[in-house]
């Protein structure tokens, strides 16, 4: 078990990295029309709405797999009991552990998520809005991603 674990937590590491690099460079290319504003916004380009799409893209899959994959193998790996616990318990006990700020700022991480994926042209603020806090919220989740990982290698044996 604990070699197949350490398997799906490289594997799950590598799958965090790469969505990491994409969304960076996509940030990259939009930096200089960072934070948007209605009337950038209505005059990106294709490229740019490219861009803006890989980062939601991206920032949805990253998400997923740390809620999925980093966060499950993270705490099985540091000796914790997770199995049959609904999610908000793994959220409560990586909170206990200090891996997360807290459950409820995951979950206001999740709403982000939520708010950029769905996309209506009568509420172009409200996706300008999520857009901008998407940079701050990145940061703060590259953060726990950082904190968990070196976390794990330092005290199992990964």
């Amino acid at each position: 078990m604990n070699s197949l674990c350490h398997k799906k937590w490289l594997s799950a590491l590598d799958e965090c990295d790469a969505h990491i690099t994409r969304i960076q460079h996509a940030i990259d290319h939009l930096d200089q029309k960072l934070p948007l504003t209605k009337e950038v916004y209505d005059f990106l380009s294709d490229t740019d709405i490219a861009y803006i799409d890989q980062i939601v893209f991206r920032f949805s899959k990253l998400q997923d797999t740390i809620g999925n994959k980093i966060f499950p193998l993270g705490l099985v790996l540091l000796g914790e009991d997770i199995e049959a616990r609904p999610f908000i318990d793994l959220l409560n006990k990586l909170e206990e552990l200090r891996l997360i700020p807290s459950s409820s700022k995951w979950m206001e991480w999740r709403e982000l998520r939520n708010d950029l994926t769905h996309e209506y042209p009568d509420i172009v603020a409200d996706r300008i809005d999520a857009l901008n806090n998407l940079k701050n919220a990145l940061s703060e989740i590259l953060q726990v991603f950082q904190k968990i990982k070196t976390i794990v290698a330092n005290t199992s044996s990964v």
